[in-house]
């Protein structure tokens, strides 16, 4: 290959697959190529040989060496154009490997102005009460924040990890006490899951259908007149295998811990009528629990 067409293709390696430089020859020269070296098989004959549509012809040991040296040089040439082209496929100017597609395609940098602080609320003192209960049971041992602290100190919920490590210990506490939920004040539990659920992602919305499963409240009542209706992807759905006859301890935690939290859509107004039916099954999962 001339260096002139080897600058070319490395700098354009489409362009040089789509038009190789072994087919830009006229038959002529093609000819004369063949006079002067008349013993060096064309390419497509090694094609056609190696692939069993023709019969191999002999050569002598320097024309088979000087076949062999010429595939090698093909090969050679194919491996760098491949390495080309997955360099020129990584490397793209003026784009972030992480971004959206509308932002590749707009060549548009993200946004990069600063978010709004979040802040954490203080905990009412019925949750309070309820986690300091959960650490007194012994289900904040594995907390970082609680390890080798032998008194409860509400200065540790003040971080959406505290937060969370709350709900954690309350579906555990769930798990090893569901004999608690049959003595729950059913008219509580029913405000509750009247109302709706604490958010529209997944794991807020379907602990709170079961819950309305259960009461045999009906889902579009409760969607039809919800503040999140337009952007809940799960409007209207009803749950299926949902046991009827037993209240699962663990759905019920997940929803008022939710709500006791405040952990709920920012769009998403809850009642005072809610609040205190929360308050008062956090209260009553206290006092039903076993002593020992």
């Amino acid at each position: 290959m001339p260096i002139s067409t080897a600058l070319f293709s490395r700098r354009n390696p489409f362009l040089f697959l789509k038009t190789p430089h072994r087919l830009i020859i006229s038959q002529a020269q093609a000819q004369a190529q063949a006079q002067t070296r008349p013993n060096v098989k064309p390419l497509h004959v090694l094609f056609t040989e190696a692939v069993g549509h023709s019969q191999k012809t002999t050569t002598s040991d320097t024309d088979e060496e000087q076949t062999e040296s010429e595939t090698a040089t093909e090969l050679n040439n194919l491996k760098q154009l491949e390495q080309d082209f997955k360099t020129l496929k990584e490397k793209t100017e003026g784009i972030p490997k992480r971004m959206s597609l509308f932002a590749a395609f707009t060549n548009k940098q993200p946004s990069t102005e600063p978010k709004e602080p979040v802040v954490v609320k203080e905990l009412s003192p019925d949750m309070k009460m309820f986690a300091q209960y959960l650490f007194e049971k012994g289900y904040f041992k594995d907390a970082n924040f609680s390890q080798l602290k032998k008194s409860f100190d509400h200065d540790w919920f003040t971080n959406f990890f505290a937060l969370g490590y709350i709900k954690f210990a309350a579906q555990k506490f769930a798990r090893d006490n569901q004999e608690i939920s049959k003595w729950l004040s059913g008219s509580a539990l029913k405000q509750v899951a009247a109302f709706g659920c604490p958010d529209t992602n997944k794991s807020a919305v379907f602990p709170a259908k079961r819950l309305r499963k259960f009461f045999e409240v009906p889902e579009n009542t409760v969607c039809c007149r919800c503040t999140l209706q337009q952007t809940c992807k799960f409007k209207n759905q009803s749950v299926w295998n949902v046991n009827t006859n037993n209240l699962e301890l663990e759905t019920v935690m997940k929803v008022i811990t939710s709500y006791g939290l405040e952990s709920v859509h920012p769009q998403l107004l809850v009642p005072d009528v809610v609040k205190k039916s929360v308050n008062q099954l956090l209260e009553e999962i206290v006092k039903l629990s076993p002593t020992t």
